[in-house]
C-alpha cells in the first residue's frame, strides 16, 4: 500500500505473519473457498474452536428437520466428545508432579552425575501424552541426549516426552558429564498435555530450581611438584611462635639486635630510654592462597581460557594440600564472583568447611579481572597475621608482579610462588621459593603476537 507523502508509513504489528493470499478468505485460482488456518495451529493449547459448536449445532438442525437419526446421534457424539475433552484437558495438571534429584550436587571437574526424572500421576485418569521441557545448562553434555540451546533465552532447553496411565510413576535416569566448572542451574521446567483427543492443552511451569556445583579438577602433589615435607617452604621449629608486628603487647629494653622498625619511639621520648616493641604471638601457621585470574600481561587484553582453568585447578590442588597438612588457609584473588565487580576475600581459618567454601568460590570465580593482582597483593598483605605464607599462583610471571614479591619479601613476608608461564622467571628471586609448572599447560596452543611480515605460528 502506497503511503501519502508526509506522512509515516503505517505501523504494522510485529507478532503479525506476513500476509499470505491462502490464509485468507477468498476465492482461490479454481474459485475455491480458502479458509484461514486450515492446518493444526501448533502454538495454541488448544484446537477446539467454535467452529466444532457450530458444527454440531448445524448437524442438530439437519437432524431435526430431516429426522435423520444418523445425524442426530453425530450431532449427539460431537457434543459428548466435546465435553469429556474439556473435562479431560481441565483435570490434566491435577495431581501430576515432576521431580528432579541429582545423585551428587557437588561434584569434580570430569567426573559423572546421574540425574533421576520421575514423573508421578496421582489421580486415576491417565495422561496419553506429556511434554516436559526443562531447562538445562547447555555446557553440560548427557549421554545419548541432546540439549539445545535457546538462541532467544541463551539457555539450554532438554526435551522430554512421557505417557502415565492413571495412578502411574514413571522413572528415567541419565548420565551428566561434568566438563564444566561452575554453578550449573536445572530448572524452571514447562509442562504441557492435555486431553487424549488433542483438543484442549495446558500448560504450567514449575519455578523449582536445583545447582549442581562442578569444582575445577585437582592436581594430585606429585603432578604439581611439590615436596613431600614441607610443601609450603621450611617450618620452624615445632612450638615456635610467630610474631606478629600488628599487635603489640608491650615494651622492653631495647636491644643491640632489635631494628629500627622495632623501636617504640612515643615510649623512648618519654621514659629517656631506648625501648623496644613486644609483639603478641601468633600461634597458628597460615596459607593465602592468592590466583592471578589474568592470563596476558595486561588483565583488560582479553584472556586464554584454558589456561584460567588450569591455574584455578593448581589453586583449589594448594587449598587442598594445605587443608590436608591441617593448615588455616584462606583465599584472594583479582576475579569476580558473577554479578559482582569485587575481589574474592577468604580468611585464612581451620574450619572444616573452610576447604570447601575456597572450592565453590573457584567453581563460581569468572575471567574478570577486578585489577591487577599486584595492587590486591599491597592492599591485603597488611592485613595478614605476620606468620602466614602468601601463595601467589598466575599464568603469567611479568615484571611487575615479580618487583610487589620481591617488595612483599623485603618486607618481612613469606612469599612462594606457582607459575604456569612457558619460561621461568629470569630474575633472581631472593627469599621467594618459585616452582614453575609448565608441563601443566603443555598441551595448549598459546596465541602468539607476529610482526610485519611474519607469518602466524601455533607454536
Amino acid at each position: 500500500m502506497l503511503t501519502p507523502p508526509g506522512l509515516p508509513p503505517s505501523p504494522t504489528r510485529k507478532d503479525e505473519p506476513p500476509a499470505d493470499p491462502s490464509s485468507r478468505w477468498g476465492f482461490g485460482r479454481w474459485g475455491l473457498l480458502r479458509r484461514r488456518k486450515r492446518f493444526i495451529d501448533q502454538s495454541k493449547d488448544t484446537q477446539f474452536s467454535d467452529a466444532w459448536i457450530l458444527l454440531a449445532l448445524l448437524l442438530t438442525l439437519v437432524a431435526l428437520a430431516g429426522d435423520n437419526l444418523f445425524l442426530t446421534g453425530a450431532a449427539a457424539g460431537l457434543l459428548v466428545v466435546a465435553g469429556v475433552s474439556w473435562l479431560w484437558g481441565a483435570l490434566s495438571l491435577v495431581g501430576l508432579e515432576y521431580q528432579r534429584h541429582f545423585s551428587e550436587v557437588r561434584a569434580f571437574q570430569g567426573e559423572q552425575v546421574t540425574l533421576t526424572l520421575t514423573v508421578r500421576n496421582r489421580k486415576p485418569l491417565p495422561l496419553t501424552w506429556l511434554n516436559i521441557t526443562d531447562t538445562f545448562p547447555a555446557s553440560l553434555p548427557i549421554d545419548e541426549q541432546d540439549v539445545r540451546l535457546n538462541m532467544a533465552t541463551h539457555q539450554g532447553e532438554f526435551h522430554t516426552f512421557w505417557m502415565l496411565g492413571g495412578l502411574q510413576q514413571v522413572t528415567r535416569r541419565f548420565t551428566i558429564h561434568c566438563t564444566e566448572r561452575g554453578f550449573h542451574r536445572f530448572g524452571p521446567a514447562t509442562l504441557r498435555t492435555g486431553d487424549g483427543f488433542g483438543f484442549f492443552g495446558r500448560k504450567a511451569t514449575l519455578p523449582t530450581q536445583q545447582t549442581l556445583i562442578v569444582y575445577p579438577r585437582l592436581y594430585p602433589v606429585t603432578e604439581l611438584g611439590l615436596p613431600s615435607k614441607s610443601p609450603f617452604g621450611e617450618r620452624r621449629a615445632q612450638g615456635h611462635l610467630f610474631e606478629d608486628p600488628l599487635r603489640t603487647a608491650g615494651v622492653r629494653e631495647w636491644q643491640s639486635s632489635d631494628s629500627l622498625r622495632r623501636v617504640h619511639w612515643k615510649a623512648t621520648a618519654r621514659h629517656q630510654q631506648m625501648l623496644s616493641r613486644v609483639y603478641e604471638p601468633s600461634e597458628e601457621r597460615q596459607i593465602l592462597v592468592a590466583l592471578n585470574v589474568a592470563t596476558l600481561a595486561r588483565h583488560w587484553h582479553g584472556t586464554i581460557p584454558e589456561l584460567l582453568e588450569r591455574a584455578i585447578s593448581v589453586a583449589g590442588s594448594l587449598a587442598a594440600v594445605a587443608a590436608e597438612e591441617r593448615l588455616a588457609v584462606g583465599l584472594l584473588a583479582n576475579g569476580a564472583l558473577p554479578g559482582s565487580d569485587q575481589p574474592i576475600r577468604l580468611l585464612p581459618g581451620r574450619n572444616p568447611q573452610q576447604l570447601v567454601q575456597i572450592l565453590e568460590l573457584l567453581a563460581a570465580v569468572t575471567p574478570f579481572a577486578t585489577g591487577p593482582v599486584e595492587a590486591l597483593l599491597l592492599q591485603e598483605a597488611p592485613r595478614l597475621a605476620w606468620g602466614a605464607t602468601l601463595v601467589v599462583v598466575t599464568a603469567i610471571a611479568h615484571q611487575e608482579l615479580l618487583s610487589t614479591l620481591l617488595e612483599l619479601v623485603d618486607a618481612g613476608r613469606r612469599v612462594v610462588l606457582f607459575t604456569l608461564a612457558q619460561e621461568p622467571p629470569s630474575q633472581f628471586l631472593p627469599g621467594i621459593v618459585v616452582y614453575h609448572l609448565p608441563h601443566l599447560v603443555a598441551d595448549l596452543i598459546a596465541p602468539v603476537r607476529v610482526g610485519e611480515g611474519e607469518l602466524e605460528s601455533g607454536d
